[in-house]
């Protein structure tokens, strides 16, 4: 068809367009040409008028989709009884005056019309791998990666074929149009070779067809606070192309984080292990550990054990699921026993076991040897 005629031409929207996209553009257009805006103007009301045509058909998602396939829509076409194939083919479109034509040779119309259609396709989804600090993946990190991705060709603007102008199309003679005809029965049908434009179409030079080609870019990318090992970073339309204006794929990041010497991440929690001496786990202390922050004045309940968790919360890693929050930093206390070597330590040490009697293996039998009981 001719592209003056193309209702996606008419509302000023690419054939990609969602709904919302069409109905933006008819108000605006609505509001440019309306008559009583435009009172008197002739070609003002008269555009109204085909503005008004194009919105009926593309707002309504069963007209567009005879309209996408078919090239054409005529009123009815869709009306409930009416027979027709199912590419929506009416015989509405048809000036009857004679016997309907075999289904064969109706079929083979809309096959050749099918055949010069090239379907939008959604652009394939990319990934990427990097590798980043533990440190990047807590505070997040700019990155810059090399990455080649098809992108809409400029030479055919994602169509695949472009169209010389001048050079009539020799199977229409330039109307755009086919006439076939079976005895006294006659149809018009957009012609295949051309179209519909009228003019000699061919592959673009630049895309080979494909309505794409392949580019090497420089991505810069903001990775997120708080992904881990193996995490999948969306970035959305950043990967191929869609074919013939489609939309385009999404680019997936795949962080690799290194280990850290210290901290442990499991979950958004980051575990650690903190050395303390056998006076601060007896007595208790205040001591200052590391965090991702910095450091953290932390207190030893008196008679902590060795093994004992404590909990400093919202000092762990963000979250990615739920943005704003944060995990906890365990800390493992590792009681450390002293070498005494000099006697008054040890005489020391004596008199507290002297004072301090308590039996830490009276249960040990029992709990080895369940099966006796108790003398």
């Amino acid at each position: 068809m001719s592209s003056l005629n193309d209702l996606y031409v008419v509302l000023e929207v690419v054939r990609s367009a969602s709904e919302d996209d069409i109905k933006k553009a008819f108000r605006k257009l609505a509001r440019r040409y309306h008559p009583d805006i435009n009172p008197g103007d002739t070609s003002a009301e008269e555009r109204f008028k085909r503005i008004s045509e194009a919105y009926e058909v593309l707002s309504d998602p069963l007209k567009r989709e005879f309209y996408d396939r078919n090239g054409f829509y005529t009123d009815g076409v869709l009306e409930k009884g009416e027979q027709h194939t199912a590419w929506g083919f009416s015989f509405k479109t048809f000036e009857f005056g004679g016997a309907v034509p075999p289904t064969g040779e109706i079929l083979s119309q809309f096959f050749s019309r099918r055949a010069a259609r090239r379907d939008p396709e959604r652009g394939q989804d990319l990934e990427y791998q990097i590798a980043i600090t533990f440190a990047e993946s807590i505070s997040g990190a700019k990155t810059r990666i090399t990455v080649q991705r098809r992108h809409t060709c400029g030479g055919c603007g994602g169509a695949g074929r472009t169209s010389k102008d001048g050079s009539a199309c020799a199977s229409c003679g330039g109307t755009g149009n086919v006439t076939r005809a079976r005895g006294r029965l006659r149809f018009v049908t957009p012609c295949a070779e051309c179209s519909g434009s009228g003019h000699v179409i061919t592959d673009c030079l630049e895309c080979g067809g494909e309505s794409r080609v392949l580019r090497t870019d420089i991505l810069e990318l903001d990775i997120p606070p708080g992904v881990g090992a193996g995490s999948r970073v969306r970035f959305a339309g950043q990967g191929d192309a869609g074919r013939y204006g489609a939309a385009p794929g999404d680019m997936y990041v795949i962080t690799n984080v290194a280990p850290h010497a210290f901290f442990k991440r499991v979950g958004d929690n980051l575990q650690c292990v903190i050395p303390v001496t056998f006076v601060e786990a007896t007595l208790g202390a205040k001591i200052e550990v590391p965090t991702v922050e910095g450091k953290a004045v932390v207190r030893i309940p008196p008679g902590t054990q060795n093994g004992q968790v404590l909990r400093l919360r919202g000092l762990g890693a963000p979250s990615l699921v739920q943005p704003g929050l944060r995990g906890d930093q365990l800390l493992e206390i590792q009681v450390h026993v002293p070498r005494v070597a000099d006697e008054r330590s040890k005489e020391i040490l004596k008199e507290f076991a002297h004072l301090n009697t308590e039996d830490v293996r009276k249960d040990l039998w029992q709990s080895a040897n369940p099966s006796v009981k108790k003398g």
